[in-house]
């Protein structure tokens, strides 16, 4: 077995010497609330409210922004509150709306961490605190004792979930992937994933993610990228919708792992190849008046929301270019739009994990036997 860090050791001995405790709202639970969440449908907010305030604070705040709220957020509220029920923190805080509920030295000890709090659940004399924060370069808690300052580094992750998933450097005019020294710097764990991809070009790839990876790569990519973000163990739900700690450079122990390459990722920027645009466009049959296309309505997909609601916000030239319905005209069964209006998605790398068979009892057994 692998020896346990000493933070790793005291967390998870104490975690495992508290009663296994089923999560709040299993993933089943979680998927219909976040169904109507994403709807805007009407919920029982006091109902969650009263079990999980974290999670019936985001929801509200979904609704105000208008912005869809993340499954992964329900998740990350549900199991920090559930932990925290374990730990008998009973007391729970809005860190947005009572930020002099922290010290300064606990809020100077979470920067270092690139942690930033947004709640937080304490025990009465507020000498232990569970903290649930964000920040992309950060983890998603931090269990503290105050008196002494300890910290302890939690990641909160869904039974499926991917480690990371940072942009990979844009590619030029050929589409073939490039692997700069900026980005190994910032993102190290992917080094070796990277180095089985060389000559991948993604307009070839374009329509389907890249899986083929070896074990090795995808294990360093996973175990290494809580190394470089600084989490001790990280949290998640068993079969049986049990909370589970595991030691975060152990992951490859108790999950199914996959590297994948996203040729289109989430996030999109203004067109940095015009050229393979433009040609892509061409092959379609599109007329070019200027700046100006025009192009059958029937060579272009639909586009739609996300958040699962079915409305369509633009057109696909194809998986790696669209443009918004909004900047777009229909005339009889053609569709004209600026070319300058084009949006092209960024290619993404990522290491996932698949607890598919974790067993609490299996993994307490395993550490503490």
């Amino acid at each position: 077995m692998i020896p346990l860090s000493k933070l790793q050791k005291e967390i998870m001995e104490e975690f495992y010497s508290i009663t296994p405790t089923k999560v709040i709202f299993d993933k089943k639970e979680r998927s219909k609330l976040w169904k109507m969440a994403t709807s805007k449908k009407v919920i029982d907010i006091k109902n969650i409210e009263s079990k999980c305030p974290a999670l019936a604070h985001q929801i509200l705040k979904s609704y105000k922004n208008g912005n869809n709220i993340q499954s992964a957020v329900f998740s990350e509220c549900v199991y920090a509150q559930t932990f925290a029920n374990m730990l008998d923190l009973k007391e729970f805080v809005n860190c947005a709306t009572n930020d002099s509920f922290l010290p300064d030295e606990i809020l100077s000890l979470l920067k270092s961490y690139y942690l930033f709090p947004r709640y937080a659940y304490s025990n009465n004399n507020k000498s232990r605190i569970l903290i649930q924060a964000g920040g992309c370069n950060g983890i998603d808690s931090a269990l503290i004792t105050v008196l002494d300052l300890n910290i302890y580094t939690i990641e909160f992750k869904e039974p499926g979930a991917k480690t990371s998933e940072p942009d990979l450097p844009k590619y030029r005019e050929d589409g073939n992937l490039i692997i700069t020294k900026d980005f190994l710097q910032k993102y190290p764990q992917f080094k070796e994933m990277l180095k089985e991809q060389v000559g991948l070009n993604f307009f070839d790839a374009m329509g389907n993610n890249v899986h083929n990876f070896t074990k090795e790569s995808i294990d360093i990519a996973i175990s290494h990228n809580y190394t470089k973000k600084y989490a001790d163990v990280i949290c998640t739900e068993d079969k049986n919708g049990y909370l589970v700690m595991l030691p975060a450079n152990q992951i490859s122990l108790w999950a199914d792992i996959e590297g994948e390459i996203r040729p289109a990722g989430r996030n999109h920027y203004k067109v940095w190849t015009p050229v393979a645009l433009k040609n892509f466009l061409k092959e379609m049959g599109a007329i070019f008046d200027n700046d100006k296309v025009t192009i059958p309505i029937n060579n272009l997909a639909t586009r739609k929301e996300r958040g699962g609601n079915g409305k369509i916000s633009g057109y696909k030239i194809n998986p790696l270019f669209f443009v918004y319905l909004k900047n777009c005209s229909k005339k009889d069964n053609l569709i004209t739009f600026d070319i300058k209006n084009v949006e092209q998605l960024n290619p993404t790398i990522a290491g996932k994990m698949f607890f598919k068979n974790l067993k609490y009892k299996e993994t307490q057994k395993y550490y503490f036997p």
